[in-house]
């Protein structure tokens, strides 16, 4: 009997291994809650990974956000023929398959999270704690896609690239809470292996290769991370006035001690974004009084937790690592307010971090309708935090958290010209302002 010829035949299969380290906790929850409220996600091991169907997802979706190439997209990530018709019959397979993200020697934490009120008070059962892969841990990070006569081999070429340079940039994040400086991921190496199927050569070789000896290749890193950025980025040098303390309860030395990631003091994401919306909502209520703002600032900062519909914000705060930083401990206790006297049982030490510089990078996403109004938000933000107006963290009323500017070049200097559309925004929406930008 004679064989039907192979209809859409394999021509090309690439392999692509990227290899790096955690620039930023990273969060991948399983949904369990036996050492947190929210737990890592482990293999039967116990050892942490973050499952492949979340890269891919994260990937896909960064790549539609961006504006590539629809038919390419669905072409390798696969999707339906006709979006009309919903059987499964009419899906065709994704041509990438994407491994596990594994890492090496992970360090495990637990970070504590508040929900504050307006007035910075604990709300009613707003605490919860998470755990963590924790900053500088390495990772493995695995592509493997093919080709086939009806696809054209160039496109796959792109859409990888840029990924990898997406990764590299900070633009593609991975796990929860992205936009709040988790999931940070720095590329050190590439690696890329090749087998066309046209060649029987080349076919042999590829049934007796493996992912071990991939190693052996050259390194692609600079072919990988020259693209352009799709986010702009503001970079703002900072020093500490005098003291911060960004608390971190899970101590036995001290009654509170200062939040740390590798032994070094770090303000994470979530403490910016807070602070910048609290003091956004400040700012608004005085332009335009005491009417209903949060909805207008979660067009911005995103939308809270425990509302049905969410928004995610246009906004991502890094975590800000502090360097030439030193511990101050202090021991207090507290005064009655009629008497005058020492409290029984009241005594306490804290610890804060005195001094020190740190960065503040923010990022949004370019061509969007909204960059005058963020630029001319975060002028009228990182001016208040640079000249003392807007503190960070814990004890502010007794002066911690006051910041100034590292050198002499102001980064949002030139912003002020976009102080109107900001305002514009404020006082009429952004349906007005979008149709003159």
């Amino acid at each position: 009997m004679e064989k039907k010829p192979l209809k859409n035949k394999i021509t090309k299969r690439t392999y692509i291994q990227v290899e790096g380290e955690l620039t930023s906790p990273l969060l991948a929850g399983s949904g369990e809650d036996d050492f947190s409220d929210m737990d890592i996600l482990r293999d039967y091991k116990g050892t942490p990974f973050l499952a492949g169907t979340a890269v891919a997802g994260a990937c896909r979706q960064w790549l539609h956000a961006n504006s590539m190439d629809e038919t390419a997209i669905d072409s390798l990530f696969g999707a339906r023929k006709k979006e009309e018709i919903k059987q499964d019959s009419d899906l065709f397979q994704s041509r990438i398959f994407i491994s596990d993200l594994q890492f090496k020697d992970p360090q495990i934490t637990i970070r504590d999270h508040v929900k504050l009120t307006e007035n910075k008070i604990a709300d009613n059962m707003g605490k919860f704690d998470v755990e963590v892969i924790e900053t500088g841990t390495p990772f493995i990070m695995r592509f493997e896609y093919i080709e086939r006569e009806s696809t054209g081999g160039h496109h796959d070429d792109t859409l990888i690239r840029a990924i990898v340079s997406a990764i590299n940039h900070g633009e593609l994040t991975f796990g929860g809470k992205t936009n709040r400086g988790y999931g940070k991921l720095k590329v050190k190496e590439v690696k890329q292996k090749e087998f066309l199927y046209t060649d029987t050569t080349t076919v042999k070789e590829w049934l007796k290769w493996s992912w071990e000896k991939i190693y052996k290749e050259k390194s692609s890193l600079n072919n990988y991370i020259k693209i352009e950025k799709q986010f702009h980025e503001v970079i703002v040098p900072l020093k500490i006035k005098q003291t911060l303390l960004i608390r971190d309860y899970k101590t036995n030395e001290n009654d509170y001690t200062y939040l740390r990631a590798n032994n070094k003091p770090v303000i994470p994401g979530t403490t910016w974004a807070g602070a910048f919306r609290h003091r956004l909502k400040q700012i608004a209520r005085e332009i335009i009084g005491d009417l209903e703002v949060s909805e207008k600032i979660e067009e911005i900062f995103g939308s809270k937790h425990d509302k049905k519909q969410t928004n995610p914000s246009r906004l991502t705060f890094e975590e800000s690592v502090i360097e030439e930083a030193t511990p101050f401990k202090i021991t207090r206790n507290a005064i009655d307010r009629f008497s005058g006297a020492t409290i029984h049982g009241a005594l306490f030490t804290g610890e804060s971090v005195c001094k020190g510089k740190t960065s503040l990078v923010i990022r949004w996403r370019k061509d969007s309708c909204y960059d005058p109004i963020i630029k001319g938000i975060l002028h009228w933000l990182i001016q208040d935090l640079m000249h003392g107006f807007l503190a960070i963290g814990g004890e502010i009323a007794v002066g911690r958290g006051v910041f100034e500017m590292d050198g002499e070049n102001d980064p949002v200097k030139d912003w002020r010209i976009y102080q109107k559309s900001a305002l514009t925004w404020i006082k009429d929406g952004v349906k007005h302002e979008t149709s003159t930008v």
